[in-house]
């Protein structure tokens, strides 16, 4: 049946295709707000978020200075091209 009614739709004029898809991406939307997807989602970002903070950050030391870090890279590429 979904492969008859998606050939039939293929067929449709542009304009009517694109009509069906606005309707059937409207109805997801709503279909998705109202359901616990999105939270979920969120739910699951907000954690990726909290475990991975100050993943950069080494206890005890303080972060290089910005002049620190121009020379570190002026090291690294002068003996990258050596």
């Amino acid at each position: 049946m979904q492969t008859e009614l998606i050939e039939q739709i293929i067929h449709l004029p542009i304009p009517e295709r694109i009509e069906i898809i606005e309707r059937i991406s409207r109805s997801l939307r709503e279909d998705l707000r109202e359901s616990d997807y999105g939270n979920d989602k969120l739910e699951r970002r907000k954690t990726a978020y909290e475990r991975l903070r100050g993943i950069a950050s080494v206890k005890g030391k303080t972060p290089p200075t910005d002049e620190e870090v121009k020379e570190d890279y002026i090291d690294y590429i002068s003996e990258k091209y050596k």
